[in-house]
């Protein structure tokens, strides 16, 4: 059988084991003044008329599972557990709060990041006032810090909203045009220690809103005030006008940046609002019905056509789509690594390299013994002979890999957590007795979670390898040259608010590598400088995300282009037993392909969106242990360890074992024994012998010849 036909039973054979690696609403944008209507947008609520009957703001805890409702009736904040997350039907009141000590008109509440702070804003005295939270987000532990911001003197009318910046260095409050005055307006506040009111404010600047509106028309009671992730969109919501005003601001939580994106009428008296984390739910309260509104917005922290923010906006959809870039990188750096693990280790143990070499030899004192060697003997001979001069002995590989490593939080993209397992199997044979090619095939699993909230990326792959190592001279100089292909399919989750978000992706590759290494030598020790260049080309096909707030996304290109520069050494601890090698290796990468664009669309839109993302760093620093060890029996085992370190960036550690089998070329016998003239009772030897299968059998004394005794030795060719 040939060496393709090899490989491909031996494909077919493993592709099925290899399979153990193995509610929608969507609303259409809408026009400046259209109703936010059940029909497109409401899509639940939850009434609060039990613990309050004057809402004037809500708000979230980080994970969703707690809800906080302020109100003028009670004078208090009460508190509420969702069993699903940012879904308001699953409510159950908890505990409250009273501020009424403090203000007895609260219109206002924020958390700080963690929930260990809450912030009260009450028009009876226009200020803001600092509690602090034993237990984070539980406003039964609450307890007034004796802090408040007094922001009275650039109040007109009433202190209504309140909103931070995402470090708590900057407070922003709303109030409404006064009896007599002539604007409604955002102040704006900075804070000399951040979340804390103990080391005072300092008034920065106003926003006129009516200024803002091209009709000269605006909200004169905007309640309720909140931004998106980056400051890059201001929403006021109030009673007068009954609309949630949205404004985009050129440079974030600069509100003398603001310009007017529109409204949208929200029926009557909405008082406060609020978003989850990925901008998809926005939530209104209000004094109509006393209710908790949660509304499904079509993409993040936007209500109007060609408005919609790009997916950077989000940490953990800029993770997900960069991990799918870093797995089609990744596959083909392992497929590549595993296949010159392979070849380095031919080089670290190519004298002993010869399958042709079928020494068989029995010594006995025992006559009769002796005589019936020679059979076994003969026969041996007769295969060297025959096989000598083919040269065409294949060798089998094997090699699994894990690979661990992780990413961290970055400006737009969140932790990423990375899990690879891999097993390749291999065949290949020397052409003469310096070069050598072959065939690799190999079975991976890419895991990557991102974040913290359970989006992730799982990716099946298969790769099919030809590689070949040729001297360039006197046997020391090398070159290696791989050429692979291969597919891979991705299941994509993205979980935003608690909405899970599915889609699949294929991607076919193309790559080659090429090495080249010198090799210095030494008594027990041997230096190698080489250089290596790596190209490949991923092509990723379009999906389409299921679920609320999903993208379309296009057809990706992902190039991989390296250069690398290593020095490895390699030492010679071998014993007579076993042939020991131990190694280690620097590498320096340049990785000049980090980029690729990444085209899509929000479902529901037309605008297409063209992010560029960049992957991993240019520089990378990579450091290997490993050993090789081959056994009397020529069965051989290395083991690598690696540490690969992205400046700046993040770090992989992988682990590679390999197994395979690995006859000696310079030992002259590959078995031997040995007997005497007093061999008593029975012993049974039973050895395999580079594919023979050796008995040796004796039963009681063979010195004795008139007794029945028995004694033999059986060669069989094992195919």
């Amino acid at each position: 059988m040939s060496l393709i036909k090899k490989i491909l039973f031996v494909f077919f054979i493993l592709l099925p084991i290899s399979n153990i690696f193995v509610q929608n609403a969507y609303a259409n944008f809408i026009a400046s003044g259209d109703t936010l209507s059940t029909s497109n947008y409401e899509i639940r609520t939850f009434n609060v008329s039990s613990e309050e009957g004057l809402p004037r703001d809500v708000a979230f805890s980080n994970d969703g599972k707690k809800m906080f409702v302020v109100g003028e009736a009670g004078r208090d904040v009460n508190e509420y557990t969702l069993s699903t997350a940012f879904n308001v039907s699953t409510a159950v009141f908890i505990d409250s709060f009273s501020v009424a000590t403090e203000d007895t008109n609260p219109m206002s509440l924020k958390f700080n990041n963690d929930g260990s702070k809450m912030f009260i804003g009450g028009r009876q005295n226009d200020k803001v006032y600092e509690y602090s939270l034993s237990i984070n987000f539980d406003v039964s532990s609450a307890t007034h810090t004796g802090n408040s911001i007094d922001v009275s003197a650039k109040i007109l009318k009433n202190l209504f909203g309140l909103a931070f910046n995402n470090d708590g260095t900057m407070m922003y409050v709303t109030d409404g045009r006064a009896k007599g005055g002539s604007s409604e307006s955002v102040h704006q506040y900075s804070l000399n220690i951040s979340f804390d009111f103990s080391g005072g404010a300092n008034f920065i600047r106003s926003a006129d809103l009516e200024a803002l509106h091209d009709t000269g028309a605006s909200e004169r009671e905007p309640y309720g005030m909140a931004f998106n992730q980056d400051g890059t969109r201001m929403f006021l919501i109030g009673t007068l006008g009954n609309d949630v005003n949205q404004y985009t601001l050129s440079e974030g939580f600069n509100i003398s940046t603001a310009s007017f994106d529109g409204g949208v009428n929200r029926s009557s008296n909405p008082n406060g609002i609020a978003f989850s984390p990925s901008g998809l739910k926005m939530f209104i309260v209000g004094t109509d019905h006393d209710q908790v509104k949660e509304h499904h917005l079509p993409c993040p922290f936007n209500l109007f056509a060609g408005k919609c923010p790009p997916i950077t906006e989000n940490k953990d959809r800029t993770g997900i789509a960069m991990a799918q870039i870093e797995i089609a990188k990744r596959t083909i750096d392992q497929s590549t690594d595993t296949t010159l693990n392979r070849l380095k280790w031919i080089r670290r143990n190519k004298d002993k390299q010869n399958l042709t070499n079928l020494n068989i030899d029995f010594n006995f004192n025992n006559q009769r013994l002796a005589s019936l060697t020679e059979v076994a003997r003969t026969s041996a001979a007769k295969k060297k002979k025959k096989d000598k001069d083919k040269n065409r002995d294949i060798f089998y590989w094997s090699e699994g890999s894990i690979a661990i490593g992780r990413v961290g939080d970055t400006s737009i993209s969140s932790t990423k957590e990375i899990n690879t397992n891999r097993i390749t199997v291999g065949a290949d044979r020397f052409i003469d007795n310096k070069a050598l090619r072959g065939l690799a095939f190999s079975v991976g699993r890419n895991n990557v979670d991102v974040g913290n909230m359970g989006s992730k990326v799982d990716a099946d792959s298969y790769n099919l390898t030809y590689y070949r190592t040729s001297p360039m001279k006197d046997n020391e100089k090398f070159v290696d040259t791989i050429i692979g292909v291969g597919r891979f399919h991705s299941d994509i989750l993205t979980v935003l608010d608690g909405n899970a978000l599915t889609a699949n992706r294929r991607g076919d590759q193309i790559f080659g590598t090429i090495k080249i290494k010198d090799e210095i030598k030494g008594d027990k020790f041997t230096l190698i400088p080489s250089g290596r260049l790596d190209i490949g080309h991923t092509l990723l096909d379009d999906y389409t995300e299921v679920g609320v707030g999903g993208i379309s996304v296009e057809k990706q290109h992902v190039r991989t282009k390296n250069l690398r520069a290593s020095l490895a050494a390699v030492e010679d601890i071998s014993n007579d037993k076993y042939t020991i090698k131990r190694h280690g290796k620097i590498e320096y990468r340049a990785d000049i392909d980090r980029s690729s664009d990444f085209k899509y669309k929000y479902k529901g839109g037309s605008e297409t969106f063209s992010d560029t993302l960049h992957v991993g760093a240019l520089h990378n620093i990579s450091g290997e242990l490993g050993i090789d060890i081959v056994f009397p029996e020529n069965y051989s085992i290395f083991i690598i360890y690696e540490r690969d370190q992205a400046i700046d960036y993040g770090h992989t550690d992988n682990l590679y074992i390999a197994v395979g089998y690995l006859p000696s070329k310079d030992t002259e016998y590959a078995f031997t024994l040995n007997g005497s003239e007093n061999l008593m009772s029975k012993l049974e030897v039973k050895k395999d012998i580079k594919g023979f299968d050796l008995i040796f059998n004796l039963n009681d004394d063979l010195t004795n010849i008139g007794d029945a005794r028995e004694a033999y030795i059986e060669l069989n060719k094992v195919f």
